[in-house]
């Protein structure tokens, strides 16, 4: 397995307030926030296997479901993205110097 950065969009569906309102802030600590229960997150994959953990214990695996999907190398994953509408900035995958 390439210890490159993936971009990664996970989704969930989850039905108790606050465990939404956990894995929200989870995510929203590792990546972008594209639509109400959508995120974009760029990561290597042992990270990745630590956020899949952390949200392993937060959701009730009967009643709660996240999907995650590989969309590739950050810098060639906006080709398989598409928007009608207004289209969220995502952080950029390059080192900023503030």
């Amino acid at each position: 397995m390439s210890d490159h950065p993936r971009r990664y969009l996970i989704a969930y569906d989850i039905t108790h307030d606050g465990r939404r309102v956990k894995i929200a802030n989870l995510l929203s600590a590792h990546g972008d926030r594209v639509q109400y229960s959508v995120f974009i997150v760029d990561c290597r994959p042992a990270k990745l296997i630590r956020i899949r953990a952390q949200l392993g214990i937060l959701i009730n695996p009967r009643e709660d479901s996240i999907l995650l999907c590989d969309l590739g190398w950050p810098d060639r994953a906006h080709d398989t993205m598409q928007y009608l509408g207004t289209r969220r900035t995502l952080t950029p995958d390059t080192m900023m110097i503030v």
